[in-house]
């Protein structure tokens, strides 16, 4: 159940960016390209980047929230948590194979939810 507004923030970010520069421009009509700094674009490209790194988080957080208990559990406690299999098979008291096929089923299942498969 990915968001398809997510999945669009980018270019939309984006457009909205280059019609204020647009704009910003025609109201200075002495503007020339040469008056921006050079450092100016990177900082600015880097903020972008940012809120988009954020709304992928946020997506990966709900589509997380969508896994039964148990595969959520394993995945929060290795990728979050960074504990290894052994560990987290003796809290969810599961086997260790059964550990690996859990977060193996987990990672597919998230990866369908987030390319909107389900």
């Amino acid at each position: 159940m990915a968001d398809d507004s997510i999945r669009d923030f980018k270019p939309w970010l984006l457009t909205v960016c280059r019609n204020e520069f647009i704009s910003l421009c025609r109201k200075e009509s002495r503007f020339t390209g040469e008056d921006i700094p050079e450092d100016y674009i990177d900082d600015r490209e880097e903020v972008i980047e940012g809120i988009i790194r954020k709304e992928e988080y946020r997506s990966l957080y709900r589509a997380i929230d969508l896994l039964p208990d148990t595969q959520r559990e394993a995945v929060m406690l290795f990728y979050f948590s960074g504990l290894p299999i052994k560990s987290i098979s003796e809290i969810i008291e599961k086997s260790e194979t059964n550990t690996k096929v859990l977060l193996c089923r987990a990672r597919e299942k998230l990866r369908k939810i987030m390319e909107g498969d389900q």
